[in-house]
């Protein structure tokens, strides 16, 4: 679910939140809110309730700078003033989306507790009371031995509620996984590496029985690969002429595949208001900041260094760099703001591998004048495990995508195997509907989200799963289907938009997986 940013102020009794308001009302009916707020930041004192003994304040945190919608930060008291004073006005709260990425996470530290219930479930000569408190895990590289350092390990003593414990190997490959002993059972270790190694997963071991873990090297060129297989045939030409959107964690230019992204802009309000020359910082943020480049390569990577291509490996991309550097999530201001922002610069295509869970009338809004200016807008199912859509795939007006993958295109020891799950489809029955995605009514198409290798910050590749994955796939197949017809150019609007909807949906291929699975199907052009 997207979190709504609350925090305590002076300005009443009550706690403040983050509030939108927007410049249109439900009947469509424009305000101008420059006669509700100043259009620079300002503290507005509005009109209490009668019998409300307080007097509500307004702090206006920013204006977009698209559309004219505020930022502002009041109490529900103050909402409700704002409401009355205003009647039509729509006031959302402001919320927040995640990366889709499927990276399972350490939500609660082992505690000695749990510690001492899995020792006791494996046979031991140790007592639990007796077992050193922590293990070290060492880390190498299968090829050339070598410590691998800054991959992260995961160890679950309890997966279905996420327990255990988790961190980064130093440059000796090592790391100390805190109060788990060598003994203690471990249901599952996910090691995410750096660029260059294929991801590991171990199940039903323990700290003892995998000290030692040793990572393949991931070949961006390999042809077994899914992204190739599926793609991989379609012309160095594909997405001439095409422009896409990557509203996402920013993009690294400097890859030497990436040279194809030709701006941007930095849409995290709160540095940009800090700094207004972050504005033009739209590269990888500082704390999970590989995500966008991932993401971005699989939609458009060229080729040119390594052989690795993405699907329309000559179409422009633009960055929209939404998520902060200090890590966290993106506000729903924020990616409203870079969706305005990618219309404006005229994109034809606009990816968007974030969600969260409720609808949010302020993305909403942004989505729907993408489509009445032509462009389309796919977005990832989420990854909550078979739940319902997030949101704004769930949108009606976007292209939602979840996520399938195929044995034999990953390592038997890699992440996937465990993303591996019912039903089963394609031609050969290898093709599957990865246990993380989403499903539902609003799945419009499926893309290839498991273990699917694409470019990472400094001029690396390596291997990512989630619907966020499968998004850009398909970005990157509208976008080659956008550059082979001539009569979707030219038209207009509206109408552009859906013509081109329409197109992808009539290149796909059922899988046999079931209408809330698949949609249409895989596009295959």
């Amino acid at each position: 679910m997207p979190k709504t940013n609350s925090a305590s102020t002076n300005t009443s009794k009550s706690k403040t939140t983050r509030y939108i308001i927007l410049p249109v009302d439900g009947y469509g009916k424009a305000v101008d809110l420059n006669e509700i707020v100043s259009a620079k930041p300002a503290t507005v004192t509005l009109a209490a309730r009668p019998g409300v003994d307080i007097s509500p304040k307004m702090q206006v945190i920013a204006t977009s700078s698209t559309n004219g919608s505020r930022l502002v930060e009041m109490s529900s008291e103050g909402e409700l003033s704002l409401r009355l004073k205003v009647p039509g006005l729509r006031v959302v709260p402001e919320v927040f989306y995640h990366r889709l990425w499927h990276r399972p996470k350490i939500e609660k530290p082992v505690t000695n507790k749990s510690k001492a219930a899995g020792t006791r479930a494996r046979v031991s000569t140790m007592s639990a009371a007796a077992t050193p408190a922590n293990s070290t895990i060492t880390v190498t590289s299968a090829q050339s031995g070598k410590p691998v350092s800054d991959a992260m390990v995961v160890a679950f003593t309890d997966f279905a509620n996420r327990v255990g414990a988790q961190g980064k190997t130093g440059a000796n490959g090592k790391v100390v996984l805190s109060q788990i002993s060598p003994r203690q059972a471990l249901e599952r270790i996910y090691v995410y590496p750096p660029s260059g190694f294929w991801d590991l997963l171990i199940q039903g071991t323990t700290a003892a029985q995998s000290s030692s873990l040793k990572l393949r090297t991931a070949d961006p060129t390999d042809a077994t690969l899914l992204l190739h297989q599926l793609y991989g045939k379609l012309p160095g030409t594909a997405g001439q002429g095409v422009t896409i959107a990557i509203v996402d964690t920013g993009i690294d230019g400097n890859h030497p595949d990436l040279k194809n992204v030709t701006g941007g802009q930095n849409c995290v309000g709160s540095e940009v208001r800090a700094n207004p020359a972050a504005k033009n910082d739209w590269r990888p943020a500082k704390v999970e900041g590989e995500h966008g480049t991932h993401v971005a390569g699989i939609a458009a990577a060229q080729g040119k260094a390594n052989g690795f291509r993405g699907v329309s490996p000559t179409a422009e991309l633009r960055a929209y760099r939404v998520f902060p550097d200090a890590g966290g999530d993106a506000s729903n201001f924020d990616i409203a703001n870079a969706i305005d922002l990618a219309v404006a610069d005229k994109c034809d295509v606009i990816n968007l591998s974030l969600g969260g869970g409720d609808k949010d009338q302020a993305v909403e809004d942004a989505i729907d004048r993408a489509l009445a200016a032509g462009a389309v807008v796919v977005a990832a199912a989420g990854n909550d495990s078979r739940q319902p859509v997030s949101y704004p795939a769930a949108l009606p007006e976007c292209v939602c995508v979840s996520a399938m993958g195929r044995r034999g295109t990953f390592p038997k020891d890699s992440v996937g195997v465990g993303d591996i799950d019912k039903p089963s489809g394609g031609p050969s029955g290898n093709d599957f509907v990865a246990g993380f995605s989403n499903i539902g009514s609003e799945v419009d198409v499926t893309g290839p989200g498991v273990e699917i290798v694409s470019t990472l910050p400094g001029g690396g590749y390596g291997p990512m799963s989630g619907t966020s994955m499968a998004s850009p796939a398909v970005t990157g197949i509208v976008a080659y289907l956008l550059s082979a017809n001539a009569a979707i150019r030219q038209a207009k609007g509206a109408e552009r938009s859906r013509k081109l909807k329409d197109l992808l949906y009539k290149s796909c291929k059922l899988e046999n997986f079931g209408r809330k699975f698949e949609g249409f199907g895989l596009p295959s052009p």
